[in-house]
């Protein structure tokens, strides 16, 4: 979530009027890896491309589908939340400030089913899942800090970017499956922010009230391959794009300045639409190691390309560098009914990093994640629970028309708990 926040020592009328008013209020469309899906999978850090055989493969590669050795369904319950971002020295006198969000979302729905009745070999899936989620209801104040009086700002926000994908896949050979998969995605984001300044000489006060909305819808395509030459060894890769069918994005602002004897009243309000704006194209390849009964290795690269667009303000969704991210995976059944994953993987920012020498960049920053599940598996059915944790380090530029930069740390987790029935 990029903050509002502009307020320092010496801050002009001019600059928390334009920093309220920049479109930065919205959720976070600048990283892919914010939720990990798939019951398996998410205990591995996403890196599954080379297994892909239960429902999650319509999301990873539905080429892996073909090899499913079994009908299931499989979902993820309710899975807790928290992210921390601290911005380092944005204050006067080098004070810190602190966003955090939280709350609840179900990241995985889906089901698989054989369907060798009606062609040998081949299988058809479907799944929900939640590709980004954020839940804010923030209140801050801040009192007798440099110039500040008091400066209050509250930020209530909900934002979910979800999919719901139907994928075939079909088995050539012992060794060969293909797979195509065809999705339906929705972004629905809606913040608002509220905030209120004094000054200690008492003769600045500035009232904003800012409504930021942005709805969009999208269709992606998604082909995949699963090679398994050897019997330990398996190889995957997937391609998916799509595009926005159409984004309504729409800014309401209110705003009363008082200076010295005089005050002015600056509403406005401003919206888009695009008729059409592509996603970024994902290539994903990926190597799965059978080491032995008991202990599978996975590994992963993740690549994003880049998207751009001249009107970069009014379209949220259209401006992005490439990216490219890794994981590595590992499940080892402790006993034969307990296994344990660990997961790494990347989750870097599509936004350009912040150069020295610009002012009023969009922050900045770069993760690394952890997973750990434990499962309890039994011949038709297993559950897991277990934590996703994401640290991670960047830059800003929260104080308006000005060059100097924040350091950003931050730490995100999940909590979730799934379940997989086969039959």
């Amino acid at each position: 979530m990029k903050a509002l926040f502009r307020g320092y020592k010496g801050l002009a009328v001019a600059g928390l009027s334009v920093g309220v008013l920049a479109s930065q209020g919205l959720a976070d469309q600048q990283h892919y890896n914010n939720v990990i899906t798939g019951e398996r999978a998410q205990g591995m850090g996403g890196a599954y491309v080379g297994v892909s055989d239960d429902a999650s493969g319509v999301v990873y590669n539905p080429g892996g589908l073909a090899f499913a050795q079994s009908n299931d369904i499989s979902g993820s319950a309710n899975a807790f939340y928290n992210k921390k971002m601290k911005y380092k020295s944005a204050l006067p006198g080098g004070g810190d400030w602190t966003e955090e969000s939280g709350g609840t979302f179900a990241p995985f729905f889906g089901a698989l089913n054989k369907l060798d009745n009606v062609l040998p070999g081949l299988v058809g899936g479907f799944a929900y899942y939640s590709i980004d989620t954020e839940l804010k209801d923030q209140n801050n104040t801040i009192s007798n800090v440099g110039d500040i009086a008091r400066y209050h700002r509250a930020a209530n926000q909900r934002a979910a970017t979800w999919a719901m994908t139907g994928a075939l896949g079909y088995r050539i050979s012992s060794s060969l499956g293909i797979g195509f998969s065809r999705g339906y995605l929705k972004v629905d984001e809606l913040t608002q922010i509220s905030q209120n300044y004094y000054n200690t000489a008492g003769t600045y006060h500035l009232m904003t009230s800012v409504r930021d909305s942005l709805i969009a819808h999208g269709i992606q395509t998604g082909i995949g391959v699963q090679w398994a030459p050897l019997t330990k060894l398996s190889f995957g890769l997937s391609v998916h794009s799509g595009s926005y069918a159409s984004q309504k994005y729409s800014q309401i602002l209110d705003q009363i300045i008082v200076e010295g004897n005089s005050m002015a009243s600056t509403p406005s309000e401003a919206s888009s639409k695009k008729p059409l704006g592509s996603m970024p194209m994902e290539i994903r390849g990926g190597l799965a190691w059978f080491a032995s009964p008991r202990l599978l290795v996975t590994t992963d690269i993740d690549y994003h390309e880049a998207v751009s667009d001249m009107d970069a303000t009014t379209s949220p969704l259209y401006t992005k560098k490439s990216v490219t991210n890794y994981a590595l995976g590992s499940e080892y059944y402790l006993t034969p009914s307990l296994p344990l994953r660990l997961g790494y993987f990347t989750n870097k920012d599509a936004t350009p990093k912040i150069r020295s020498s610009g002012m009023n960049q969009s922050d900045h920053v770069d993760y690394q994640g952890y997973s750990m599940f434990l499962a309890w598996a039994q011949p038709n059915s297993q559950i897991s629970a277990g934590a996703v944790v994401q640290k991670g380090t960047g830059k800003a530029q929260k104080i308006y028309k000005n060059p100097t930069m924040q350091d950003i740390s931050s730490l995100a987790y999940t909590l979730g708990f799934s379940a997989t029935h086969s039959f």
